[in-house]
């Protein structure tokens, strides 16, 4: 008789006192996932923060930055960079406008090159610190982009993180920490950061900053949600300071996958370790209080340039957040599998092929069942994502839990409870394997649970854990998979959070998966009643919560929908054009576009753009057409194209499109933008009404069109149909004004 088969001998408790036992330990693990779920709560503000002064002042920066959208090379930009400047003066302290042409290249999967140039203008400030060497040490920098988009929802975005940032200002001059501290407020950052870029490749300060506390207004609860260069040293100042704010390197990583999501961005290029803190601006009192105890912290530290060894940080119930290198999380995966290779061997012997094959592919179809039969609610999961509401999508976890365990258990009965155990644990020591290579400093979610599970599972087989009491083994099993109950519950919670409302549901799944696989050792334990129990009472809980995913009906009109609307005008017709979004029309829209479908207008946004309703309209003097001037077209070895372009309209955004040809070479200004061969669009800022030089070379016999179209806030609103009582309100600067004309080159 082989190992698999061999009865475990062992010291029996009364059935129903082993169902107790049993019911108690699987609680314990419960109240541990349900506790690394919890959230915890923020300190009492300081004083200063606390004082109803300073909620005054917060209040008056945000009803002042939060007045008009603040774009790029707008009015709105203006006067919220001039308010900053008044507000840092009255502090006592020199501000200073940085203003800097920037220049950034991006490539896109299929090979086409989008460069942004554009001239920003940071607000720069420095503290001086207490130190009487502080001015040979390394600064702090804390920053907050100032810019914002041109929607009326984009208006408030960001004004609590000003806000706070200013009145952090005032804290920290009335007492300096150690080390002088830079206050950058930078500009352009919805265009690509570039103030960020231009502060970090141009400003005579950012060599000295030895650690960046960036704060983006993205999010609800404030969170550390991205690091660059920082190690233990680095992170143990967060640690300390706010231990409040939670944050894993896991959600890093996964947030690298989005285009939209908080990013450190250029100022990983500062060399040195950068903190990423986002949200909070739906409570601007705790937004501040934790900026100033970060300050502080940081402020008094001895700091140092240079990046520090990549670190793994989380957290755990009680404990709180915890870090270490990332490099570590190779021990625990490299012991799991020794641990997997000696039970397999020990339990097994050379000829336990069939057991080992058994058992690995009955799990690999369990967990086929489970993706299979999860996958089938992915619509309705994806209304419940966009919808905000959990219950379904908890509802289909439990489902696909339950079907698992009940799975395990038939399982067992034909293969044995050690061929389960070890060819379930085997699918996340070969996920481990790859996730630690590829991402260490996600690796932490598996490498500790593994490593537990299977030290539990050697320990429970070993002639000593055979020998023990009921109550001992329960307490090995328990402590197997607390790990696994402290951090996989807040890790498929952040994954479902960050991804779900960018129709990103396979990756939570994919890490579902593997989790269930810990479930097999629940099958050494005598427990099945309480595993049954348990499993109702967590399903009959998921009924408890509010909210289920209604059917997704057809949308009505959004208030602020009239924020998208365009006056297009085009110089090759020398006509006018509304256009807006495909939505339902109401009364007053209907007189805009009557008798129309949507369409996809192929000139303005290209053949892959979305529907639009479109209708001719007036054309408007007032709004002039891009100058635009050919100067050279010729062809050698290559077809050359010289032309200059000047926006009278001062459009603070212009953008260049090449249609036809990819551009070999392009220069602007005689500086070279692009030196090889792929599609070619630029995005300008700024630029005002300067003459704008441009060459593009491109093959011989190809010829080509530039596309240059001048993007400015608001529409000509003196043209639209008159409004009655109950019309949709169009804010001053709502939609966007674009001009319009075509350069050939034959």
């Amino acid at each position: 008789m082989d190992a698999a088969s061999t009865p475990i001998p062992e010291i029996r408790l009364p059935g129903f006192l082993e169902g107790i036992a049993g019911c108690l330990g699987l609680a314990v693990l419960a109240i541990l996932g349900w506790m690394a779920l919890a959230q915890p709560a923020p300190p009492e503000p300081r004083a200063e923060i606390a004082a109803s002064s300073w909620n005054a002042r917060v209040q008056e920066h945000m009803r002042v930055l939060a007045a008009n959208p603040r774009p790029i090379a707008t009015e709105g930009n203006a006067q919220a960079r001039a308010y900053l400047l008044s507000e840092l003066r009255a502090l006592g302290l020199a501000p200073s406008v940085q203003r800097a042409t920037v220049r950034k290249s991006v490539v896109y999967y299929f090979g086409a090159i989008h460069n942004t140039v554009g001239v920003v203008h940071n607000v720069v400030a420095r503290i001086p610190g207490s130190a009487p060497d502080a001015g040979r040490r390394p600064s702090l920098l804390l920053t907050a982009h100032y810019d914002s988009g041109n929607t009326a929802r984009d208006t408030a975005r960001g004004a609590a993180t000003m806000a706070a940032l200013l009145e952090t200002a005032r804290s920290l001059r009335a007492a300096p920490p150690a080390n002088d501290v830079v206050l950058l407020f930078s500009d352009g950052h919805h265009v690509g950061a570039l103030g960020a870029k231009g502060f970090v490749e141009q400003h005579p300060l950012a060599p000295n900053i030895g650690l960046a506390l960036k704060f983006d207004p993205a999010g609800s609860a404030l969170r550390m949600v991205e690091t660059s260069g920082a190690g233990g040293a680095a992170l143990a100042g967060w640690m300390r300071a706010a231990p409040e704010l939670r944050g894993s390197s896991l959600e890093t990583t996964l947030a690298h996958m989005l285009n939209d999501a908080p990013h450190v961005g250029p100022l990983a290029g500062l060399n040195t370790p950068v903190l990423l803190f986002a949200g909070g601006e739906e409570n601007p009192r705790q937004l501040g209080d934790a900026m100033l105890r970060l300050a502080q912290a940081y402020g008094d530290t001895p700091l140092e340039r240079g990046t520090q060894t990549a670190a793994a940080y989380f957290s755990l119930p009680v404990v709180g957040p915890v870090q270490h290198a990332a490099w570590l999380a190779w021990a625990p995966t490299i012991l799991s599998c020794l641990m997997l290779g000696f039970a397999w061997r020990r339990l097994f012997g050379a000829d336990g092929a069939v057991e080992a094959a058994q058992g690995v592919f009955g799990v690999c179809f369990l967990l086929l069942v489970v993706r299979v039969g999860s996958w089938t609610w992915r619509d309705e999961i994806a209304a419940a994502g966009l919808a905000g509401e959990q219950r379904l999508p908890l509802m289909v976890m439990m489902a696909a839990a339950c079907v698992f365990v009940v799975g395990l258990y038939l399982f067992r009965r034909s293969v044995g409870a050690a061929a389960m155990v070890l060819g379930a644990l085997a699918w996340p020591a070969l996920t481990l394997l790859l996730v630690v290579f590829f991402f260490p400093g996600a690796a932490y979610v598996l490498a500790w649970p593994l490593a537990a599970a299977l030290a539990a599972f050697l320990a429970l087989q070993s002639g000593w854990g055979q020998q023990q009491v009921f109550a001992v083994r329960l307490l090995v099993l328990v402590a197997g998979l607390a790990p696994a109950a402290a951090l996989f519950p807040p890790a498929l919670r952040d994954a479902w959070l960050l991804l779900a409302p960018h129709h990103m549901y396979l990756p939570p799944m994919l890490m579902a998966l593997p989790m269930l696989c810990f479930a097999s050792l629940l099958l050494v334990m005598s427990i099945a009643p309480a595993v049954a129990a348990l499993l109702a009472l967590l399903g009959a809980s998921c009924f408890a919560l509010p909210g289920q995913a209604a059917p997704r009906a057809t949308p009505l009109p959004a208030p602020d929908s009239l924020e998208r609307l365009v006056y297009y005008k085009d110089a090759n017709t020398w006509r006018a054009y509304w256009l807006l979004p495909e939505q339902p029309l109401d009364d007053w829209r209907s007189q805009l576009f009557p008798g129309r479908q949507p369409t996809i207008f192929v000139e303005v946004f290209g053949w892959n753009s979305p529907r639009q309703w479109y209708a001719e309209a007036p054309r408007e003097d007032a709004i002039a057409f891009p100058e635009c001037f050919v100067l050279l077209n010729t062809v050698g070895k290559v077809r050359r194209g010289v032309f200059t372009v000047r926006s009278k309209n001062r459009a603070p955004h212009i953008e260049l499109r090449m249609s036809g040809a990819k551009a070999l070479r392009s220069r602007l200004d005689g500086v070279p933008l692009t030196s090889k061969e792929a599609p070619w669009m630029l995005s300008l800022y700024g630029m005002e009404d300067r003459v704008l030089h441009f060459e593009i070379e491109s093959e011989p016999k190809e010829i080509f069109a530039i596309t240059v179209q001048e993007r400015m806030p608001g529409v000509p609103q003196h043209l639209l149909p008159p409004r009655d009582e109950g019309a949709p309100y169009l804010r001053e600067q709502s939609g966007m004004t674009l001009s319009t004309d075509i350069l050939r080159f034959y």
